[in-house]
């Protein structure tokens, strides 16, 4: 899936709004570009996938920030 907008192929969720309740009843998905922040509609696969990569992106950012910190205290 490419952005309609700027052709780019990196997405995540975005949040829902009241106006989104129609789509998702076709299991529509809103998710908005990485690139240009416009915001779309995917399928529930896609959304769904990029739900679970948008978790662990952010556990391993906080491990990673852990693993700073421990690396910063004096010894």
């Amino acid at each position: 899936m490419n952005c309609p907008h700027c052709g780019g192929a990196s997405f995540r969720t975005s949040r829902f709004r009241l106006s989104d309740i129609p789509r998702l009843l076709l299991f529509q998905f809103p998710v908005r570009c990485r690139s240009c922040r416009e915001r779309g509609y995917a399928g529930l696969l896609l959304a769904m996938n990029l739900r679970q990569a948008g978790r662990i992106r952010h556990i391993e950012e906080r491990a990673a920030k852990s693993t700073e910190r421990l690396r910063n205290q004096p010894r």
